[in-house]
């Protein structure tokens, strides 16, 4: 029987269960995702040198034969290999750093094809080359292969090497091209001069030349783009079409007595975007909002005015956050500011004591309206949301848009506002967000004074801690940051209990907090609260402070090992300082002295615009990074990157929406090929990696 889109990898020739499994670490489970596996890049092996050839410096790939070997230790952790080796033209000496399980395969005679860079061998004065990829040529036929074409580079995991990986995507090419379907309509093709898909694919794996791989690429992330918007925009459609919803009555008595009751003045961002919400909810369609606001710019006014519409109106409003942190903080805030109102707060969130929870539900089973916060516990089965009459969703882009969907569905069509505080450049915006409204708050309150943000050596250190012990004795407060280190959080958690002990000590006339992401809630809510009392002075804190945390009190904040944050998380991070009126001071510490660094950092120091950040952070670090998209429910692309291909996204929409335009049900003759693509994401090529 012949194998499908959907076969399991296991099943590809030459792979087999154990093979399979390593196949799953690299995201390939059925035979689709070998095809779509597309590599990350291109060794141009077509004339490759002579060691007479290469020079001090070069990168080089070239073909040698092993004459000797010999492999030492030089030190715990450092093995070393080398080889006399020569071609025709002449004799070169080859290193293998750290890669001892070639000692296994490397034999006298042996021929072989290395990458790595060339030097000068000091002792010798031979060529050296310094081995990073060792192919083994066993046969001509492995020579033909292996030389005189350009030569796909794929990702690896541990256990698997590039000749293998090369054979299994092309024996999973043999097999499945014949299955591949070319989906996108022969109308949109020829309109906007698109490869056909096989090619496409064909030249992604084996280009043939950089014209006709441009001509692939573009054809491929066109597809990535189209079919993602055209879901969105069904989705936007449908979501005006479904989501008739009751319309808000509202009087303005509470939210008037709210804005009385306020120290200060709304900015003028922030009633245009209450005047926006407030129209939303007297319409019969759900509202579905987006609102964007930089650190510190009022989104929590926002919310609670949004919240009182919905009680005014005799129905629950519903405040997600992503975190408990966060949740917890929320819950503590509005319930003060709304206590004098006589409106009813209640906290739901994962980790409660069994009567807490129990007495929450009731007071969200009751009739009364009421206002609930919580984590995504709130979509759990047990919680009944039936009488939501507007849900907030706080930092928006850490859930995904499926959590989303789940969420609206649960309260039978609620209104709906997002809030972010992750500045989202626009590229981004079109890609995840295409299907709302956007409101952004762009001033900030008066009261708020942005920090100055310096970059500081670590031999600076005393210098700053004495300012911040003349901060202290004014009665103010200091955070300071430690890096969390992803690989491994043993590391992290020593970096920021290792800072803890040594800041202990030297700020040992005052009290010191510790906060990081493997304590449990409540210890978190402790030390939060403590700090927020001024019984804590000094937070030393991992990144778990960065959104939402509101300490007025706090004016100076020391990030250690700055090079190792985002742009937009430093920028978050010193938005936690600066809130209540006095100057602030955020110290960036860093041992960077690289180019990329300092352009880095004077991005930061110079501007305190998140937006802009955002854009610049994405150039440097791409898209995965700044949004954390795993968990931000954004598509993986394959090959599409939102900013390099913008103009692409921009087209990919526009066509989306004057086909949905034509044909809103994709029922013609042209489109249907394009609705069998979006009901059915298994079984086409580009276009189903959505979350």
């Amino acid at each position: 029987m012949g194998l499908s889109l959907t076969s399991d990898v296991q099943y590809i020739k030459g792979v087999g269960p154990a093979i399979g499994q390593l196949l799953n670490k690299l995201g390939l489970y059925t035979l689709k995702d070998c095809l779509i596996f597309f590599p990350r890049e291109y060794d141009d092996r077509r004339k490759l040198p002579c060691v007479k050839e290469v020079e001090c410096g070069d990168m080089v790939t070239i073909v040698l034969t092993i004459e000797s070997m010999s492999d030492k230790k030089i030190k715990k952790g450092l093995h070393v290999i080398e080889a006399v080796t020569f071609d025709s033209s002449d004799w070169m000496k080859a290193v293998w750093f750290n890669q001892a399980y070639l000692l296994k395969v490397l034999k006298p005679g042996l021929k072989l094809l290395v990458k790595g860079k060339v030097e000068t061998n000091l002792f010798t004065y031979m060529p050296q080359i310094n081995v990073s990829e060792t192919e083994i040529l066993r046969s001509v036929d492995d020579i033909k292969k292996s030389t005189g074409v350009i030569i796909p580079i794929y990702n690896l995991t541990a256990g698997l090497y590039q000749a293998q990986i090369r054979e299994i995507i092309k024996q999973a090419f043999m097999t499945g091209k014949t299955l591949i379907q070319d989906n996108l309509s022969n109308h949109i093709k020829r309109e906007h001069n698109l490869m056909e898909l096989l090619p496409a694919i064909t030249e992604i794996h084996y280009p043939t030349s950089v014209e006709n791989y441009k001509k692939a690429r573009y054809r491929i992330v066109f597809d990535e783009f189209f079919f993602y918007q055209l879901r969105l925009e069904k989705q936007r459609i449908q979501h005006k079409q479904i989501a008739k919803t009751t319309p808000l009555v509202i009087t303005q008595s509470l939210i008037n007595h709210y804005y009385q009751a306020l120290p200060y003045s709304l900015t003028n961002a922030q009633n245009k975007v209450i005047h926006e919400i407030l129209e939303d909810l007297r319409k019969p369609v759900a509202m579905n909002r987006l609102i964007q606001g930089d650190v510190g710019s009022g989104k929590t006014d926002v919310a609670i005015v949004t919240l009182l519409a919905a009680i005014e109106a005799g129905k629950n409003g519903v405040l997600m956050a992503p975190t408990e942190i966060l949740a917890t903080q929320h819950y503590l805030k509005i319930k003060g500011l709304l206590e004098p109102f006589n409106v009813q707060c209640t906290l739901l969130k994962g980790k409660m004591k069994k009567r807490e929870k129990e007495e929450s539900l009731a007071v969200i089973e009751s009739s009364e309206a009421c206002i609930i916060i919580g984590t995504h516990s709130l979509i759990e089965q047990y919680v009944a949301l039936s009488n939501c009459g507007v849900m907030i969703i706080d930092e928006q882009h850490r859930f995904g848009v499926m959590q989303r969907i789940k969420l609206q569905d649960k309260a039978n069509n609620p209104h709906c506002l997002f809030m972010t505080a992750t500045p989202i450049p626009r590229s981004y915006m079109l890609t995840c967000f295409g299907d709302l409204d956007k409101s952004i708050i762009d001033e900030l309150p008066p009261g708020r004074v942005r920090p100055v943000t310096s970059l500081v050596t670590d031999e600076f250190l005393p210098q700053i801690y004495q300012k911040c012990v003349e901060r202290l004795r004014l009665k103010e407060q200091v955070y300071i940051v430690f890096p969390l280190v992803e690989e491994s959080e043993k590391v992290d958690l020593k970096s920021a209990v290792d800072g803890f002990e040594s800041i202990d000590i030297i700020f040992k006339e005052y009290q010191v907090g510790l906060i990081h992401g493997r304590m449990k809630p409540d210890e978190k809510n402790e030390i939060m609260k403590e700090f927020k009392d001024n019984k804590i002075q000094i937070l030393v804190s991992t990144t778990v402070i960065e959104v939402g945390v509101d300490v007025p009190n706090a004016t100076i904040m020391v990030i250690q090992d700055a090079d190792r944050f985002g742009l937009s998380q430093l920028h978050q991070l010193r938005g936690r300082i600066g809130r209540g009126g006095k100057q602030s001071y955020c110290f960036l510490i860093s041992k960077s002295n690289s180019d990329q660094a300092k352009k880095r950092f004077k991005a930061i120091t110079d501007t305190a615009d998140g937006f802009k950040i955002a854009e610049y952070d994405l150039k440097i670090r791409g898209p995965g990074d700044v949004l954390g998209t795993r968990q931000a429910g954004l598509p993986q692309f394959q090959l599409a990157d939102l900013l390099r291909d913008e103009q692409v996204l921009l087209l990919a929409r526009k066509v989306a929406k004057q086909v949905l335009k034509e044909d809103p049900e994709l029922s013609s003759d042209g489109y249907r090929s394009l609705k069998t693509q979006l009901e059915s994401f298994a079984d086409t090529m580009i276009g189903q990696h959505l979350n």
